[in-house]
């Protein structure tokens, strides 16, 4: 599945911890690799006079073109010492919008899978990601391979940089467009598949409180054997299945709030979520599955994102 992977370099070094792990994986999956940066219009653009008076942004004359050099040529260093790993590597450098800019390269490639790093800090207190890694969740059809910079460390990049691979499920078939690309990402490292799906407690009721807002009463103590054993037989199916074609795998069913559970099972070194999400494409932003949202934000392990075009 993953044969040309788009990953996008800004002038952070958090921008480039995501190439390490994007390394790795090309030559796990014998992928080519193509580093892009775009130039940000709007961070060169000085406000001058119009024609008829008035106020117009605008990029001073050859600023862009030479600052797209520039950048070209550092990206081309890069890239020299990445070719000698045997990796082929392409350099492109664009100018606009930086997530427009990715989302458009990314179906102009053609490429089967974008890896980029975001930052957590003060964008999770507004329960978004960083702001451009946001944009382009929302709005491309093109798998996502999203990690957090602090999160990586050397030891998660050798020969073992894969070792699990969570697929949450939930018994629809949108969740279940995850199943293929986790296969072969497992085919391709040797990874374990492990097929996990998470048995929510339900709520039973709603209080009001003095101030207006709502307690849900939650049935901590209801019997949920029933579910977690049709979830059993309903993830043994999946691992027959990959069994039969040579892989590793087992079965995990967990009990309580599916992204904390699915962050939990993924907690151990050499993780990977690979999940996919509801949602339609498009610049206009559109709300990602709230619990591959919450895992996405909440994981300390890359996650890759399945949106329902890619399935």
């Amino acid at each position: 599945m993953f044969r040309k992977i788009l990953v996008p370099i800004d002038n952070s070094e958090e921008s480039r911890t995501i190439l390490r792990w994007a390394v790795g994986l090309a030559k796990a999956t014998k992928s080519d690799l193509t580093l892009l940066s775009v130039v940000d219009t709007e961070d060169i653009q000085i406000v001058a006079a119009g024609p008829h008076g008035e106020v117009l942004p605008t990029a001073p004359a050859g600023a862009i073109t030479q600052i797209s050099e520039q950048v070209e040529a550092g990206l081309e260093a890069e890239a020299v010492e990445l070719r000698r790993t045997g990796i082929e590597i392409n350099v492109k450098v664009v100018a606009g919008s930086p997530a427009e800019s990715i989302v458009a390269q990314a179906n102009a490639i053609g490429v089967d899978l974008i890896a980029m790093s975001t930052r957590r800090e003060s964008a999770l207190a507004r329960g978004i990601l960083g702001s451009v890694t946001d944009r382009v969740l929302h709005s491309t059809s093109v798998p996502l391979l999203i990690l957090q910079p602090e999160d990586l460390t050397d030891e998660s990049l050798g020969s073992g940089f894969v070792r699990h691979i969570v697929v949450p499920l939930d018994g629809s078939t949108v969740s279940e467009s995850a199943v293929a690309p986790a296969s072969e990402l497992a085919s391709a490292t040797g990874a374990e598949l492990v097929f996990t799906e998470v048995v929510k407690i339900p709520a039973y009721g709603m209080e009001m409180g003095s101030l207006g807002y709502g307690a849900a009463h939650y049935a901590e103590e209801l019997d949920t054997k029933v579910q977690e054993q049709d979830a059993a037989r309903y993830l043994q199916g999946f691992v027959e299945n990959a069994e039969s074609a040579g892989l590793k795998a087992r079965a995990q069913v967990r009990v309580g709030n599916p992204s904390v559970q699915i962050v939990d099972e993924a907690s151990a070194e050499g993780s990977i979520v690979v999940m996919a999400t509801h949602g339609a494409g498009g610049i206009k932003r559109w709300v990602v599955g709230s619990v591959t949202d919450k895992a996405v934000r909440s994981a300390h392990r890359p996650v890759l994102v399945i949106p329902p075009e890619a399935a």
